[in-house]
């Protein structure tokens, strides 16, 4: 699924984040049309809702949402819980068959599917449904939030991927401009540094070699979208086949055998993703939004910026509601609806650094302080987790042969034939999902 556009500023917000920095949050909980939204008094009976996410940043701009919508909902407490994603992907899955599930859940459109299949998120209110086509988001975000053509979820969030670099190890090795995501693997070798023994102390380009769940394979994704592959593509409608083993693939993935065994720009033995890059320990590496409010805070004086990808694959994030008991509901919808208010949703940015999923925010006075962020707003192709239920299944497999063989196998360097026997194995392993849950394009 493509676009042909990131996030732009193309509409102004009639409020600047100047104000909304300064904490103006509305405190208003009435719905987007003007409509009569459910709002808490002294007299209402109290209710008290709860929100889960696997994004531990964000609960500091959750908890000052909710103290401001506590104002004028005395009756409405929300209590704010986190874990670790993986740890909160599982509590969701074991909570809503038993209907334990907290009454708003922040979900992956690609996760949320199969729930909704079943009966246990509700759909959104009318007046939300027309907030999420009114023109705010686009269309790849709208898409999202719907399945048979109706509105579950509202748009939380989304996360796109953009190069860091660090200014002054650019300078040092005599590079005048960022690298472009056809220069990875030219900057890596430029900007990697040995000591006497031949041990890299620097990486050049920090790759994401391993880790838990399906990290590893978004990321794989990411650099492989740049030379206009997917993991899968449909190929009739409702259809799809696995879309890595192909040459795009196996250029994808030879980047990566050359970065760590060819040219040994990258090892895993050294430390990697943002800790890397924060510690002056890799040149620059492709990561989301929220590097830039963690840099601020542990790394601030690192002299860096940012530049964009050709193509991006973007994590839309949606809030969904699981409560079927009306006080609850009614409750967490207007919660929503305080979340999602110009004013509110833009702290989120400052607060955390993710991306809200829509385009009406001024972000000038953001630029001003954080310069990096025009990275993510600029003209590009799209590509978001498609609407298939076994899709995190297909990806967190794939990333699994990548860590353990892909990125660990020295024999594959100038062997494009070991390379593309190694792709074809898992992409039967993804046509064989695909094929088991009906969906594959034969």
């Amino acid at each position: 699924m493509k676009s042909n556009r990131l996030l732009t500023t193309a509409l102004t917000s009639a409020l600047s984040l100047s104000m909304v920095l300064a904490g103006c949050s509305s405190d208003s909980g009435k719905p987007a049309d003007g409509s009569k939204a459910p709002a808490g008094d002294k007299s209402a009976k109290p209710v008290e809702i709860s929100i889960w996410g696997g994004w531990p940043e964000l609960d500091p701009w959750f908890q000052k949402m909710a103290d401001e919508f506590k104002k004028t909902n005395p009756n409405v407490t929300v209590s704010i819980s986190s874990f670790p994603l993986r740890d909160y992907e599982k509590k969701v899955a074991a909570a809503l068959p038993s209907k334990s599930g907290a009454d708003i859940l922040p979900l992956n459109p690609n996760l949320a599917l199969r729930y909704i299949q079943g009966n246990m998120l509700q759909p959104a209110p009318e007046d939300l449904v027309k907030q999420v086509n009114s023109g705010i988001h686009q269309k790849l975000v709208v898409d999202n939030t719907k399945v048979k053509d109706k509105t579950y979820g509202v748009p939380a969030l989304m996360g796109a991927g953009a190069i860091y670099y660090n200014k002054d190890m650019l300078k040092e090795a005599g590079l005048t401009a960022p690298p472009t995501a056809d220069q990875l693997l030219e900057y890596a070798q430029k900007l990697a540094k040995r000591d006497a023994s031949g041990n890299l102390e620097r990486a050049g380009m920090s790759l994401r070699l391993s880790g838990g769940g399906s990290g590893v394979g978004e990321k794989f994704w990411n650099l492989l979208a740049q030379r206009g592959g997917s993991i899968i593509k449909e190929a009739s409608p409702g259809k799809y086949k696995a879309d890595y083993n192909t040459d795009a693939g196996l250029q994808t993935l030879k980047m990566y055998v050359d970065m760590v065994h060819k040219y040994k720009t990258d090892d895993p033995k050294v430390k990697h993703d943002t800790e890397a890059f924060q510690t002056k320990l890799a040149a620059f590496y492709v990561r989301e939004s929220n590097v830039i409010i963690d840099t601020k805070k542990k790394a601030p004086d690192l002299n860096y910026d940012a530049a964009p990808l050709k193509s991006n694959v973007v994590s839309i994030v949606n809030f969904y509601v699981s409560s079927a008991q009306k006080e609850k509901a009614d409750a967490a919808w207007n919660f929503i609806r305080f979340l999602t208010k110009p004013e509110n949703h833009a702290q989120m940015i400052a607060m955390t650094g993710w991306l809200p999923a829509r385009d009406d925010l001024d972000l000038s006075n953001l630029y001003k302080d954080y310069p990096q962020y025009k990275a993510f707003f600029t003209k590009q192709d799209l590509q978001a987790y498609p609407p298939v239920a076994e899709f995190d299944e297909i990806l967190t497999k794939f990333a699994d042969r990548l860590a353990t063989k892909g990125f660990t196998d020295a024999s594959f360097v100038d062997n494009p034939e070991k390379m593309k026997a190694f792709l074809d194995e898992a992409a039967k392993e993804t046509n064989d999902i695909l094929k088991k849950a009906g969906v594959l394009a034969e």
